[in-house]
């Protein structure tokens, strides 16, 4: 034993580059990769204490913000990639809860993450939130300001006395506006969510391929997250569609033909059991002319609308002329021959059709009637179809730099309001608002971000 203690201390002394020269090649091999290996524990470990580094490789490894990280972290990355986003400082509530609703879906779709992957595409879910944002936080006024009046008060229309908003999501895509809303208002106040789209399927109908898959709605749960939960409660009937706070119901239809326009009319509007809330984002060419018009036909309480595309040539090459409510003008005005094809735009610089933008955007508030509500002809017309006008009403028009508002006698109000979201040469920039009475007083007063 003393011997082996002896050579050990003359091994000691030896110089570090004598000492080396006695191992052997595999072995020095064997020891560098067992520092290496430690070196990654360790900066794995530290890693796993920073929450700054764990979020930053949420944007070195895409797949990190699928279900790679916690959902602490989650929102903490989320945060810091909305904070300098258009609109996040002057709408800080919806974007705040934005967050919580994004983690909700995470958790939601836990169990599939092939279906969460598709629905959280990052870019685009952010520039949905960004142009949605005005429209959130003007539909959250409505929502938290709206009282059920009682059943005894004459004052109201019967759908009033019944109370619960419907709201109506005109060409919505995926959906993303709703499902957002589904979590942020108070479900006391909400019937639910009607999404339009012609890209919808048929309800218990074969999915072909340029349908929208309407599976993170309707699609069987697999459900991870309540391992506790017996095994029995996850049937092939437990299904997305339970899982939203404020419940969303698909609608194939196409806002350019009468007979859907016809069966909205009999299945919606003259069924809705308290106040309707159209809802427009996205709206390309004419369709921006059938959410004005359906606002102008229907018993209608609110309508909130971001145009977009302008029409095509077609109709300024026929010479149409648009008609929407009392409001009239030729197509030629507002028509471009631009489009966009697979996200890659063709035609004249856009630039160039900023101030068509404008005028398009100008006549579509002109069409917007607070005073109408139920008649399905639009307005009285004459034999040649001019609209004709009614009984005065007077109207008072306020005007600023960024937004234009009419209050129509006491019928309602309308405005027309530039909220910049689009930057970097983008000019979608207006947002069209209209209310029949009673009004939203929190929403009026305070239509502007920074007021």
């Amino acid at each position: 034993e003393s011997f082996r203690w002896l050579l050990h201390l003359a091994l000691l002394s030896l110089s570090t580059r004598t000492c080396v020269a006695f191992i052997p090649h595999d072995v020095k091999a064997a020891i560098r990769r067992t520092r290496r290996h430690i070196s990654g524990i360790t900066a794995a470990a530290a890693a796993a204490t920073d929450p700054e580094t764990r979020i930053s490789q949420i944007d070195t490894d895409p797949s990190a913000f699928n279900y790679g990280t916690s959902d602490d972290d989650f929102k903490a990355w989320l945060r810091i990639e909305l904070e300098h986003e258009p609109g996040r400082h002057d709408y800080p509530r919806v974007f705040n809860a934005a967050v919580d609703s994004i983690a909700g879906w995470r958790l939601r779709y836990r169990g599939d993450p092939k279906l969460w992957k598709r629905i959280f595409k990052k870019d685009r879910v952010i520039k949905e939130l960004v142009e949605a944002a005005p429209i959130i936080d003007a539909v959250w006024k409505l929502v938290d300001d709206y009282e059920v009046p009682l059943q005894s008060s004459a004052s109201v229309s019967p759908k009033e006395k019944e109370g619960r908003f419907t709201f109506v999501d005109l060409a919505s895509g995926k959906g993303y506006l709703s499902m957002f809303l589904s979590e942020m208002l108070p479900p006391e106040k909400v019937e639910g969510f009607v999404l339009v789209d012609k890209a919808w399927p048929m309800r218990n109908m074969e999915r072909k391929p340029h349908h929208i898959s309407a599976q993170h709605i309707y699609g069987n749960r697999t459900d991870i997250n309540t391992p506790k939960e017996p095994a029995a409660t996850l049937t092939s009937t437990s299904t997305y569609y339970e899982t939203w706070p404020i419940p969303m119901h698909t609608s194939k239809q196409d806002l350019k033909q009468k007979s859907d326009l016809r069966q909205m009319k009999k299945r919606l509007f003259d069924t809705a059991t308290g106040p309707v809330v159209i809802l427009a984002i996205h709206l390309c060419g004419t369709l921006a002319l059938k959410a004005v018009d359906m606002f102008n036909n229907h018993d209608v309480k609110f309508l909130a609308l971001k145009p977009c595309c302008l029409p095509g040539m077609v109709y300024a090459n026929r010479g149409d002329v648009f008609r929407i409510g009392k409001h009239s003008f030729p197509a030629s005005d507002v028509c471009s021959a631009g489009y966009f094809q697979k996200k890659r735009w063709v035609g004249p610089p856009r630039q160039h059709l900023e101030h068509k933008f404008n005028v398009w955007t100008d006549h579509l508030f002109q069409g917007i009637d607070v005073d109408g509500g139920g008649d399905d002809d639009g307005g009285d017309v004459d034999d040649d179809g001019t609209p004709v006008a009614g009984d005065a009403i007077a109207v008072e028009s306020e005007f600023a730099s960024d937004r234009t508002v009419e209050t129509v006698g006491e019928l309602g109000k309308k405005a027309k309001n530039h909220i910049v979201i689009q930057v970097d040469g983008g000019f979608q920039n207006k947002y069209l608002f209209a209310e029949r009475s009673p009004l939203t007083q929190p929403f009026w007063e305070r239509q502007r971000p920074g007021l």
